[in-house]
């Protein structure tokens, strides 16, 4: 599996947690709201694993609304989830580039999209791919 680095797309501070392990690796730290329960949650940071470990429960089906462990700013993009239409809430790629994953529970729908193509996936397969030449 391909291990994501993200950081936040407002102030920029990583969301990496090194002191939380999920697959063996460090996880994606966020702070997580629904309903009226708010908590730590954290992410599996292998991209297609969809582990996690939270304070509170989520449910499947929960939409859960995500913000920056840092500048508590809500993580939230313009787009909908293209399967179950909940808001999809983007990460931003340490290398460059978003991962976008689903804000409802048990959906599995995420992407990766680039804004410089070609800078952006040179970046990304250079940290990701060991077949990559540059």
């Amino acid at each position: 599996m391909i291990r994501v680095r993200v950081k936040c797309g407002r102030c920029s501070e990583s969301l990496m947690d090194e002191q939380m392990q999920i697959d063996g690796r460090p996880s994606i730290r966020v702070v997580a709201k629904y309903g009226t329960k708010t908590g730590i949650l954290n992410l599996s940071s292998n991209y297609g694993s969809y582990r996690i470990n939270s304070e509170i429960e989520l449910k499947k089906g929960a939409i859960a609304r995500l913000s920056c462990p840092h500048c508590k700013k809500e993580m939230r993009g313009s787009r909908s989830c293209e399967k179950c239409k909940a808001p999809m809430i983007p990460l931003a790629l340490q290398e460059g580039g978003i991962v976008q994953i689903c804000a409802r529970r048990g959906c599995k729908k995420h992407c990766v999209e680039f804004e410089d193509p070609e800078a952006e996936l040179r970046a990304f397969y250079g940290a990701y791919s060991t077949f990559y030449k540059g």
